[in-house]
């Protein structure tokens, strides 16, 4: 695994929700962190006997509905157990990522 900046944003300590991937069961993890999302999966990726990947990672934001809260009640009916959940939610994963690019290159 690298450092990679393309899921930090420029260093800041804004709240960011990111998502895991469990490469071996597709399971992902929505999860919150202050610090980088890179630091984040090695601290997850050291108790983990599966290989752990970044999806992706957005700003936190009530307005946009990426509160990890809001994330969590979104995608509730498919908990798997705790903060991760069936890989049903990944199509969905995938368009918030999309809209989160697209606030970035319009911010």
């Amino acid at each position: 695994m690298e450092p990679s900046t393309r899921f930090d944003f420029g260093g800041t300590t804004r709240t960011k929700v990111y998502f895991i991937e469990n490469v071996d069961t597709g399971r992902i993890k929505v999860g919150l962190t202050t610090s980088t999302v890179y630091s984040r999966l090695v601290a997850l990726q050291t108790g983990s006997d599966c290989e752990l990947r970044i999806l992706g990672v957005l700003y936190s934001d009530r307005e946009h509905g990426t509160t990890e809260w809001q994330l969590h009640q979104r995608f509730g009916m498919h908990r798997h157990r705790g903060e991760w959940f069936t890989r049903e939610i990944l199509p969905m994963v995938r368009e918030l990522l999309h809209q989160e690019a697209v606030r970035q290159r319009l911010a």
